[in-house]
């Protein structure tokens, strides 16, 4: 273990970086390719890569609010604060070249972004698929590790909580549902599992008098839902990949 001695005043910066999540709507899209990420283009940049929205801290600015203002700037993109939850702090020496930061970083999902229009330090704004930005490479600074550490929270916010119908239509089918959770856990589920940890919810999903124009199989109309008043999920809807992975629809 190093030993800590302080021989000056640190001089450091203080940032805060923001990741959000949004879902691609396209059912024909797969699972694995739904989820995407917010991401930009600093003028000043290394040339192809992309980073998170983020930025210098105000003198007397709260956390939050540089989240929500750096978004804004760079994407176009107008977050409120109850979007933003934690996900962690990041101060590797070396994390960036320039000087010493620390980052502060939060996470938001958002099911139906508006159009992406930067305005200020950014010459492109897009949303990217997640698996795609897992190759390192595309990324500037350690944002590859902020953007994993924040799908794994996002990740324990569908197991406790009902987020992921915030990301469905005011109707929609088991199965519609099942896209969420698979987007995010990055593999497919399967569907007689899926639905028997749903249906151990109590008042999550709510029976419609409606059937879908489609269905899990071909020519079978899906019964439709909506939501229920529950926001904490009495039996958390977890996933294991080895007993929980379907290789086909």
């Amino acid at each position: 273990m190093a030993t800590f001695k302080r021989t000056k005043q640190m001089n450091f910066f203080v940032y805060v970086d923001t990741v959000v999540f949004t879902i691609n709507p396209d059912r024909d899209v797969e699972p694995e390719d739904r989820l995407e990420v917010l991401v930009m283009k600093r003028p000043e940049g290394k040339a192809g890569k992309w980073a998170l929205p983020g930025g210098l801290v105000g003198e007397d600015e709260k956390l939050t609010d540089t989240s929500i203002r750096k978004v804004a700037e760079e994407t176009g993109l107008r977050l409120k604060p109850s979007d933003l939850h934690h996900v962690g702090a990041y101060g590797d020496p070396d994390r960036d070249d320039r000087f010493r930061a620390i980052a502060i970083a939060y996470m938001a999902l958002v099911p139906h972004p508006e159009q992406l229009k930067p305005t200020f330090n950014s010459d492109e704004a897009s949303f990217i698929p997640y698996r795609r930005l897992r190759d390192k490479r595309l990324l500037e600074f350690d944002h590859s590790n902020i953007i994993y550490d924040a799908r794994k929270a996002a990740r324990q916010m569908l197991e406790d909580t009902n987020v992921a119908l915030s990301f469905c239509n005011p109707k929609f089918t088991i199965s519609e549902l099942r896209g969420v959770y698979e987007a995010f856990l990055q593999y497919r589920v399967d569907p007689a599992n899926f639905r028997r940890k749903v249906d151990a919810v109590d008042g999550l999903v709510i029976p419609i008098d409606e059937l879908s124009d489609f269905g899990s199989l071909p020519g079978r109309p899906a019964q439709m839902y909506k939501a229920g008043r529950t926001t904490t999920l009495s039996s958390p809807i977890r996933f294991r990949r080895s007993q929980d992975t379907k290789t086909r629809r």
